[in-house]
């Protein structure tokens, strides 16, 4: 893990040294500074502008925790920022949700801690740009981590785990319950035979299509009282749209199943970064296909993979969300394909080129002689029309 820096701000002097030791025994080459003095967090959040986590207790004399940490998202956004609380009500949890990225319950294990400080250090790894990161921080919209989510996270990421008890999980939600059972009998994800049962719609699609369904509705469902249903539904159902393109696409170039359920997912990921910006005033989300990382430009797929990140999910899918509109994104030899797959059908669906000037281009650009020519071999019709 690369070195991060860490400011802890917590009243109890001895949680502090009990917060210290199991932090370095998990990581020794973490820089830990603690307070217990407001004044001195103010001076060291203001002095060290590239703080990777910021870390304050709940309920303190001084100040509230979610004070503090409100104010941290002003006066230096760029460091994640965590709330230590014994208090994980979902009443707590929904107060100002821009305030608090990760939570850190009391009592905490080395589990929790290494969850939480592996998140920061994958997140920090990401090729984000200083000022990009601080607009990330500083956004009024950051959605509260679903409790549902965690669950089935929890429950999927276990050396054992029944699909029966997902199923159960997730028809905790109708709405998640309808839209995994509509695309377990869509026809673009290959299924003949239809099914009104969850559990089989579970072991149909999958946990790794599941969880990206389950993430990008929980997520339209926290910003529900603030955009339209029927905008809700035109973007997921133009990230479906695309998602399922990307599965077949990535199948007819003779992906395995495992790779086209990756690029599925990552797809379908990129609805959350557009309901974020539309949850801000934006009538439409802007159009980002020639921004690079670099330039400043906080994009859609950016705030989906600094959410996705900072939620504990793969760092190779937020990745291909920041890479995916630039054929040459990524210079990781493994996400090559992937980075090339997500292009050309981003390419054709949203930028509306042709199958024969894509293939052209991707020719010139030494990509895949199969991914070329599948280019012109597939379907495009079916998504475009």
């Amino acid at each position: 893990m690369s070195s991060i820096t860490v400011v802890i701000l917590d009243d109890d002097a001895f949680l502090l040294k009990v917060l210290q030791r199991t932090i370095h025994r998990a990581y020794p080459e973490v820089d830990i500074m603690t307070t217990s003095d407001i004044d001195e967090f103010w001076q060291l959040l203001n002095t060290k502008q590239d703080l990777d986590l910021v870390l304050s207790d709940y309920l303190m004399p001084q100040m509230n925790g979610l004070d503090v940490l409100e104010q941290c998202s002003s006066q230096n956004p760029y460091p994640v920022r965590a709330l230590l609380t014994g208090d994980m009500t979902l009443s707590t949890m929904m107060r100002q949700p821009n305030v608090v990225h990760a939570y850190l319950a009391k009592p905490f294990n080395e589990a929790d801690i290494t969850a939480l400080f592996d998140n920061v250090a994958a997140l920090k790894s990401l090729p984000f740009a200083f000022n990009v990161r601080r607009q990330l921080g500083a956004m009024i919209s950051f959605p509260v981590y679903p409790l549902i989510l965690k669950e089935l996270r929890d429950l999927v990421q276990s050396d054992e785990f029944d699909l029966h008890d997902i199923s159960h999980v997730v028809s905790q939600e109708p709405i998640i319950t309808a839209k995994l059972l509509q695309l377990a009998n869509s026809a673009y994800l290959g299924f003949i035979r239809p099914t009104s049962s969850i559990d089989e719609a579970v072991s149909r699609l999958g946990t790794t299509i599941l969880m990206a369904i389950t993430t990008s509705l929980l997520v339209a469902k926290n910003f529900e009282s603030s955009i339209p249903v029927d905008v809700h539904e035109k973007q997921l159902n133009i990230a479906a749209n695309c998602a399922s393109c990307v599965k077949r696409f990535a199948k007819q170039a003779g992906f395995n199943l495992h790779d086209q359920e990756l690029l599925f997912s990552v797809a379908l990921l990129s609805f959350v970064g557009k309901i974020i910006l539309l949850s801000q005033g934006e009538s439409e989300p802007p159009d980002e296909h020639a921004q690079t990382i670099n330039n400043g430009y906080v994009s859609a797929n950016f705030i989906s993979a600094y959410v996705l990140k900072l939620w504990g999910y793969d760092t190779k899918i937020c990745n291909l969300l920041m890479s995916c509109h630039d054929l040459a994104g990524t210079d990781d030899n493994e996400l090559t394909l992937f980075n090339h797959m997500l292009y050309i059908v981003w390419q054709i669906i949203f930028d509306e080129q042709t199958p024969m000037q894509l293939r052209a281009y991707c020719d010139s650009k030494g990509v895949d002689p199969l991914l070329c020519h599948v280019i012109s071999e597939f379907d495009w019709q079916s998504y475009t029309s």
